[in-house]
């Protein structure tokens, strides 16, 4: 079978004429390399930590209400699992590295 993937990237127009065991060749090498791109970012994801309200507001050295305002104006992004809230530790870091916490620590 002839490299696909360097007919794509020659620019050239071709028509191909492709046996079914070609396309399948060609959508396995296709679901290989995206893959290949997704797994290392999917790893980094399942890393996040997730904190609780409770966790935010005591870093922080705010209140429910004003953790409340931040998520609906999205200046602290929330993630919901289920009926339950929480923040992403990264976000909570960045929002205390640019304007510090509430708590005069």
């Amino acid at each position: 079978m002839t490299d696909i993937l360097s007919i794509l990237q020659a620019g050239a127009n071709v028509s191909l004429t492709m046996t079914p065991q070609d396309l399948f060749d060609f959508a396995k090498n296709v679901i290989e390399l995206t893959k290949e791109q997704l797994l290392p970012m999917m790893a980094t994801a399942a890393q996040t930590t997730l904190l609780s309200r409770k966790e935010v507001m005591e870093k922080l050295g705010v209140c429910e209400v004003t953790l409340y305002n931040w998520r609906k104006s999205g200046y602290l992004e929330a993630v919901k699992v289920g009926r339950k809230v929480f923040y992403r530790q990264e976000d909570v870091q960045k929002t205390l590295e640019l304007h510090g916490d509430k708590t005069g620590k």
